[in-house]
């Protein structure tokens, strides 16, 4: 029995010692894409933040769910204009499908020139298209009303 014990955790090391550098490079990621969506937010461009996603990738909030391209047309439409974006927490989903947490904030003007101002948690999946990683699917959730 001792036997089996040692050569199960001799085993199990291997993949202990994988995983922080598993999450340390998914962060990496994970922070690459959050840039890139700040700067496809900066130049106001629907495609840019679509090509971030995989072809069937989705966009969720308390809304629905929603085509990227277009969420993002509305989004630029309505006055936003600048994303900031933290990755806080990755994880591994299955062997393939890394998923992350973080917060939002965005900004911007209406045609009327008040200020829109809009934060929140986000969650994503991430999936690799060849050999880039993409997001599938994304939900972002405003952050509850201040209490007094």
């Amino acid at each position: 029995m001792e036997m089996k014990r040692s050569v199960l955790f001799s085993l199990c090391i291997p993949l202990m010692s994988t995983a922080p550098a598993f999450a340390q490079d998914v962060k990496q990621e994970a922070n690459k894409i959050a840039s890139a969506y700040e700067g496809c937010y900066a130049k106001q461009d629907p495609a840019c933040v679509a090509a971030l996603y995989t072809k069937d990738g989705i966009f969720i909030n308390p809304a629905g769910k929603h085509d990227v391209a277009t969420y993002y047309a509305g989004a630029f439409k309505a006055g936003f204009n600048k994303l900031d974006a933290t990755v806080d927490d990755v994880w591994q989903v299955d062997n393939d499908t890394p998923a992350a947490v973080g917060k939002f904030h965005i900004t911007g003007k209406n045609d009327k020139g008040d200020a829109l101002d809009a934060s929140g948690t986000w969650t994503a999946t991430y999936v690799k298209v060849d050999g880039q990683w993409k997001i599938r699917h994304l939900t972002a959730s405003p952050a509850p009303p201040k209490k007094d």
